[in-house]
């Protein structure tokens, strides 16, 4: 359904064009669940903002690439053809609901207007459609809630909201970005599992956006994993965990804390050391050889491509 080829999405900055994201390949399949993971800054919500082309142009420009949704290149649609396929074809949750939502319409207005833009109905049909909507995303009492502002929900309640709105036009592709970023453990799962039964239920696909190797272990089907502007492994979620290629990846894994050897193993969580490079200035070679314990000289002589190590496993390293 989407295949995004080579995407380069820059930014002008006072000191020179900073390279959010730097010649990324990624594909979702139909009904498939892909997970977008790395550390902040590694140009996933860019990537996903640059499907949409909801970026601020100027100061970011898509430099290079294609990206392909069914066939059709997004990148050249002028904006009116794009106003078609947002929240119709491919919609979006945003990463905080707070300041997504305006909190000055009831979020059954804000529900009713994407759909009065791209359905054509009218006020009474559209305010009857987000109740079904709020409904669908389990809100108690949706008729009453749809008059509420978005202050009179809470941080769950909200994001629920937001997933609403970009369902309410039955999208075949649905871009959720951190869905569960500041919300609580029970909560975050909670929202997990409505995309789950949602996506079973309607037949869509999702790009998952995170930072949370927990949520990509429960939801996803293949793992996209990102550094400083590219993707640096990608497998099936089984292969990631079972064998995870790549020293970042390695590393992202065992910062996670093991609850199943807690009682009779203490472990100290591992950190990697140092930081994300400037991408203004990125460094020559493997951009993650600053950091890791296994560079040698070779790792900075040149960029390591993404290579098919077994079936439906790449990795971009020397080793």
């Amino acid at each position: 359904m989407l295949e995004i080829r080579g995407l380069k999405t820059h930014f002008a900055t006072d000191a020179g064009w900073l390279h959010a994201v730097d010649g990324v390949d990624l594909t979702v399949n139909r009904g498939e669940t892909v997970c977008v993971v790395g550390e902040s800054g590694c140009g996933k919500s860019v990537t996903a903002m640059s499907v949409l082309k909801l970026l601020p142009m100027p100061p970011g420009r898509i430099a290079a690439g294609q990206i392909l949704w069914q066939g059709r290149d997004l990148v050249t649609l002028p904006e009116s053809e794009m106003r078609r396929i947002r929240a119709k074809q491919i919609a979006i949750v945003f990463q905080e609901p707070m300041t997504s939502l305006n909190p000055v319409y009831t979020v059954g207005q804000q529900i009713a207007e994407v759909l009065r833009l791209q359905e054509g109905l009218n006020r009474s049909d559209a305010m009857d459609r987000a109740v079904e909507m709020l409904r669908l995303v389990n809100i108690p009492t949706p008729e009453r809630r749809v008059r509420d502002y978005p202050h009179q929900f809470s941080g769950g309640m909200r994001q629920r909201v937001m997933i609403a709105m970009a369902l309410s036009c039955n999208p075949q592709l649905l871009i959720a970005d951190e869905p569960t970023t500041a919300l609580d453990v029970t909560i975050q799962a909670q929202i997990l599992e409505l995309l789950a039964e949602l996506k079973a239920r309607l037949g869509m696909s999702i790009l998952l956006i995170t930072h949370a190797m927990g949520v990509v272990a429960e939801v996803a089907q293949r793992v996209i994993v990102m550094y400083a502007g590219k993707v640096i492994e990608e497998a099936t979620v089984e292969q990631l965990f079972a064998n995870p290629r790549h020293p970042y990846t390695q590393g992202l894994i065992r910062s996670i804390p093991r609850i199943d050897l807690a009682a009779t193993h203490k472990v100290r969580l591992e950190a990697i050391a140092g930081t994300v490079p400037k991408l203004i200035n990125p460094p020559e070679g493997c951009r993650f050889a600053p950091r890791c314990k296994y560079a040698s000289a070779a790792c900075t002589a040149e960029t390591p491509m993404l290579r098919e190590i077994e079936p439906g496993h790449k990795v971009a390293c020397i080793l």
